[in-house]
Parts: structure tokens; C-alpha cells; sequence
């Protein structure tokens, strides 16, 4: 999730964040949230990836993804890492089942310099968002 989570790529100085688990236990997730989820096709990894896309939503995808676009499916969401070229992602292995989603990353607590709410992404124009989805934006509210 560079940059948006350990800009430094000193192996030293790690980015600790408050994960949110009874977010996700309310269904409580929204386009623009920071997750972390079990990797699809290795349960045994999880990763941290941005919600950029929910059901009903059509996303113009990216290689290697096969087809152009997508309309994701009933209880899935379409995940991507800040850093395009440098991410495995829905791009990679498709819609995600929201059921593999563990939780919401709320703040980064260290380094202190960096203490705060996680940043937002500007919203790009790829994805065609089903009426009435709450995307969240904290740009847009403040």
C-alpha cells in the first residue's frame, strides 16, 4: 500500500495502524476504505488493499485483467493497492468476496510524524458507481 502506508522504504521504520474489526463485523465499509483481507488464492496471507468499487459497480480494469470491464458481483468488491505498478490486486485475481475482508485500517499511531487518519486516494474516473453507494472521500467533506 506504498505510498500511502510506509512511504520510507527504510525496512526500519515500519507504519503501525489501529485496524477496526467491528467495522467490517457491521458490514461498515465504503469505496475509498483502507481493508485488510485474507488474499484470495492464498488464504493463509493477508494484505491491505483500498476498496475501490462495490456490488453493482463497473470498473474499467487494468492488465492483466482479461476483459475491459467489470461489473462486480452481489457480496464482492473490486480491491487495488495505491501503487498500480507495483500491486497485486483485483487486476490480478478479480472481484473479491467481502466475506475475505477482516477489517478496516483506521489511523497511523507510528512513526508520530505521520499520527493521523488514514490518507485519502482522489477518486479517478474508472469506476461507474451503482446509485446510492456511499463513497467516501474525506476531501469532499472537509
Amino acid at each position: 500500500m506504498q505510498p500511502t502506508l510506509n512511504p520510507d522504504s527504510n525496512q526500519l521504520k515500519k507504519d503501525v495502524v489501529l485496524f477496526n474489526h467491528w467495522a467490517i463485523d457491521r458490514c461498515d465499509y465504503n469505496i475509498g476504505d483502507v481493508v485488510t483481507l485474507r488474499h484470495p488464492d492464498q488464504p493463509e496471507k493477508t494484505v491491505i488493499k483500498r476498496i475501490v468499487a462495490l456490488e453493482g459497480d463497473v470498473v474499467q480494469t487494468r492488465s492483466p485483467y482479461p476483459e475491459a470491464h467489470v461489473r462486480i458481483p452481489r457480496g464482492h468488491c473490486w480491491v487495488e493497492g495505491d501503487e498500480m505498478f507495483h500491486s497485486k490486486d483485483s487486476n490480478h485475481y478479480g472481484p473479491v468476496p467481502l466475506g475475505l475482508v477482516r477489517s478496516r485500517v483506521e489511523y497511523v499511531l507510528y512513526p508520530l510524524n505521520r499520527f493521523g487518519r488514514i490518507p485519502d486516494k482522489p477518486r479517478g474516473s474508472r469506476v461507474r458507481y451503482a446509485p446510492g453507494h456511499k463513497v467516501y472521500n474525506r476531501l469532499d467533506h472537509e
